[in-house]
């Protein structure tokens, strides 16, 4: 897996799409934003809504909470200060419910991830030197390591003497023995030169971090900011040096709807780090384990209780997807699932969505289009377990009593085994971990004799406890043959009427 690490990008729209151009002709497989989005520049609205459609994690970072209101602005210099309240006046509330929303560290299989640094990533100090970084060392227990919030790209390195020391941005391979840190630097507020947009690129299989340093379009940021009445407010851009510059790469994303993340209540930053890798570790161990199969004889919906659970199969990706928003989707009636892509990613992943096979080599999955809709088709030589699920559904800030569930399954031949279509629910708990609750599912169930039948369609409605909190789809099987999963479907009712 390729990760684009990016950093700081500080409202500066100009500069972001171009690292953006960048990072989809390089084809990284995930970006990573280690926070600060807002601050200082004059496009805030136009990152935050490139960001909330683009980046698959997204972190906090100090302008991203003083902006939400989990960090006191008082303590800014004058003109970040300024910005802070600026940029405030500036989001919906719903895009401010989403900056109080994000975490303060990722924590991946092979690396760890924060604005400032990991002592106390709520605090966000600074790694200004060698000694600066030891805290973070101490702190974690991962050889990699990628911080931000200084704006200057830069390595620094603890090997078996124990001596840290720093190196100027430069590509490497990561080494046995070896710790790092690294500054992907600023995208949208270099304060070293040459004044480029920084970010870097971690190949976790290669093991190679690499630095990406690009020329931006300095005029159009400069026009942004007389446009917002913000000319004196970027010293920084009289010192640059680059001539005019024209990107070399067209920009491939769209950058049109506005962010319209959830709302919901308010998170302690200071102990967020903490509880934030808890989560991440309980969840962890709760979603990499497969359901045992059902008992029913035939295609049913009921309510029940979470299945026993049957050993660990590795998830793809390893780590936990973003969190999916209920607002954004629920007022136009939509699908509040991912869309299935349209086609299997070449190493094999399914964006938007997670799965975990038992043996690689004797189970297969192909995306195809059947009946005008996409349809994932998974074969298996040998009875195998397989498990596909959602993101998890924030339902925060809505008012949902109900959901309805539209899920296809298909046995287009040879087929032996059960498939369980669930929808799992989920209780917010103190310290902001989840519970795992109630589980509504069917079972597809078949025997050697002829399939009967050979598929179904649910349109069912699901009644959600007040206590529910988020949801998430999966699909869990252990089966000999072919199974079709035509793109499910989950829709909201609201106050207990229909859509």
């Amino acid at each position: 897996m390729r990760y684009a690490i990016v950093s700081d990008i500080h409202a500066n729209f100009a500069a972001w799409r171009t690292v953006l151009a960048d990072i989809a002709d390089i084809r990284a497989d995930q970006i990573i934003c280690l926070g600060d989005m807002v601050g200082y520049g004059p496009q805030p609205v136009e990152v935050l809504e490139s960001v909330y459609r683009t980046v698959q994690v997204t972190l906090m970072g100090n302008h991203d909470a003083a902006v939400c209101g989990r960090l006191d602005p008082g303590l800014f210099l004058p003109h970040a200060r300024a910005a802070v309240l600026r940029h405030r006046a500036q989001l919906s509330a719903a895009g401010i419910a989403w900056l109080e929303r994000l975490p303060l560290v990722l924590t991946a299989p092979t690396f760890r991830c924060t604005h400032g640094d990991f002592s106390d990533p709520s605090a966000f100090y600074y790694i200004l030197d060698e000694q600066d970084a030891c805290p973070s060392w101490r702190a974690t227990q991962e050889p990699l390591l990628f911080a931000g919030h200084t704006h200057m790209p830069g390595i620094y390195v603890s090997g078996a003497s124990g001596q840290p020391h720093f190196l100027e941005p430069r590509d490497f391979t990561l080494e046995p023995g070896k710790r790092y840190i690294v500054n992907p630097g600023s995208v949208g507020y270099p304060r070293t030169g040459p004044f480029r947009s920084s970010y870097c690129l971690y190949d976790d299989e290669a093991g190679t971090v690499v630095f990406r340093q690009l020329p931006f379009d300095d005029e159009a940021y400069r026009a942004a900011l007389r446009e917002a009445g913000l000319e004196n407010s970027a010293p920084w851009l009289e010192r640059l040096t680059l001539h005019r510059y024209r990107p070399a790469v067209r920009v491939r994303f769209s950058f049109a709807n506005p962010v319209t993340a959830s709302q919901s209540g308010r998170v302690s930053a200071r102990r967020y780090g903490a509880t934030g890798r808890r989560l991440a570790r309980n969840l962890a161990l709760g979603l990499l384990a497969l359901g045992a199969v059902g008992v029913a004889g035939r295609l049913i919906f009921r309510a029940g209780h979470a299945t026993a659970e049957s050993a660990p199969v590795a998830m793809m990706p390893p780590f936990e997807l973003p969190v999916r928003a209920a607002y954004p989707l629920m007022h136009s009636g939509g699908n509040l699932l991912p869309p299935l892509p349209e086609s299997v990613a070449p190493d094999r992943r399914l964006d938007g969505w997670r799965y975990a096979l038992e043996d690689r080599d004797r189970q297969r999955f192909a995306l195809g289009l059947r009946d005008g809709g996409l349809t994932l088709v998974v074969r298996h030589d040998g009875p195998r377990r397989f498990q596909l699920e959602s993101p998890l559904i924030d339902l925060a800030g809505t008012r949902i009593t109900a959901l309805r569930l539209t899920s296809r399954v298909r046995k287009p031949g040879p087929f032996e085994g059960s498939a369980t279509i669930q929808l799992v629910t989920y209780t917010r708990l103190p310290h902001d971990l989840l519970q795992r609750g109630r589980t509504e599912q069917y079972e597809l169930r078949t025997t050697r004799r002829r399939l009967v039948p050979p598929g179904a369609e649910r349109n069912v409605r699901i009644r959600l406890g007040r206590a529910v909190t988020h949801v998430r789809f999966r699909v869990e099987a252990t089966f000999d043959g072919v199974l079709e999963i035509e793109q499910p479907a989950l829709r909201a009712e609201q106050e207990g009427h229909l859509p």
